[in-house]
């Protein structure tokens, strides 16, 4: 069990795959518990993974953000965000604690282009706009659902026959989310084609965000007009682009007050921010308080098991909204 936090997220540069210890192609899937305070701190970033993320909250409350909209998860419920759907999260009131998985779908699909694949794993992986599915316990049938996957989420895994038992209990939640299916209308499909545009966006800007990137610049990646850029970042992520890219400098920000000693006026300039006095005035409005206040608040916050081992890993591209 891997615990991180919301300023944890570390990317290999370039590709904006997070990294994860103990990654292995032999059995893809890694569980975590994730804390997340509330205010700015416990906002994890527009990301998306080819990976399956099936979670549970544990304590307080969140928001998932996907394209298509918002939904709300109290402690007791759960979800699953498909594979490579632009989402993100926000804690709400006194923090949040949840676990998940983060699993690859052919973990569960068995022989490649078998019948568990065609039937089970591709309807759902594949259906056009399918964002996000929720397991409620106040809804029939999903209750029995929910205890699984909690039971999949506390797993020995250490014990003899854990990969084995993990496959069972997923494939059960597997199932109560394919049965969802034929009650889901189809989504719009210009969605879907804003949202590739966004992330190929995105892909540039963090790559960039230090550099002086104009609107023309932002559009050019994804081969479309500013028009069309425009309507994009309001379609999916419901912002601009310039406020977008600022985010993801303030983000960096954050990471690099967290992560090194770097005096603040360096981190302005490495996150393209201007001035240490123009940058404060931004961070303390994103984040309600001055860089060094950050800084002290929550560098030396005690994660218990953050540095523990974890046997499996998942890729994630990850960026702030």
């Amino acid at each position: 069990m891997l615990t991180i936090r919301s300023s944890d997220i570390d990317l290999y540069p370039g590709s904006q795959e997070e990294r994860l210890p103990g990654f292995s192609a032999q059995f893809p899937h890694i569980c975590s518990h994730v804390l997340l305070p509330d205010g700015p701190a416990g906002a994890c970033t527009w990301h998306w993974h080819k990976s399956m993320e099936l979670f549970y909250v544990e304590k307080g409350a969140l928001v998932y953000h996907t394209p298509g909209g918002q939904r709300l998860f109290r402690a007791g419920s759960g979800g699953m965000v498909n594979s490579n759907v632009l989402h993100r999260t926000q804690s709400l009131k006194n923090g949040t604690a949840l676990r998940l998985h983060l699993f690859e779908a052919e973990l569960l699909a068995g022989v490649p282009g078998g019948t568990v694949q065609q039937r089970y794993i591709t309807p759902l992986v594949q259906r056009p706009g399918l964002e996000l599915l929720a397991l409620s316990p106040e809804v029939p049938g999903q209750a029995a659902a929910l205890d699984l996957l909690r039971q999949s989420l506390y797993l020995d895994e250490d014990a003899f026959g854990y990969e084995l038992r993990l496959q069972a209990l997923l494939s059960e939640v597997w199932l109560a989310f394919v049965q969802q299916l034929p009650q889901l209308a189809p989504a719009a499909p210009e969605r879907s084609t804003a949202s590739d545009k966004v992330k190929q966006m995105i892909l540039f800007m963090t790559a960039h965000a230090a550099e002086k990137l104009s609107v023309a610049d932002i559009a050019a990646t994804a081969f479309c007009s500013e028009r069309e850029c425009y309507r994009c970042f309001g379609t999916c992520l419901h912002t601009t682009p310039s406020d977008y890219l600022q985010n993801i400098r303030l983000q960096m920000a954050s990471q690099l007050l967290l992560q090194t000693k770097l005096a603040v006026t360096d981190i302005a300039q490495r996150c393209g921010l201007g001035s240490s006095s123009y940058f404060g005035a931004q961070f303390r409005q994103h984040f309600g308080c001055s860089p060094t206040a950050y800084r002290a608040k929550w560098q030396d916050i005690d994660t218990p098991g953050h540095k523990s081992d974890s046997r499996t890993a998942a890729s994630d591209a990850t960026m702030e909204p």
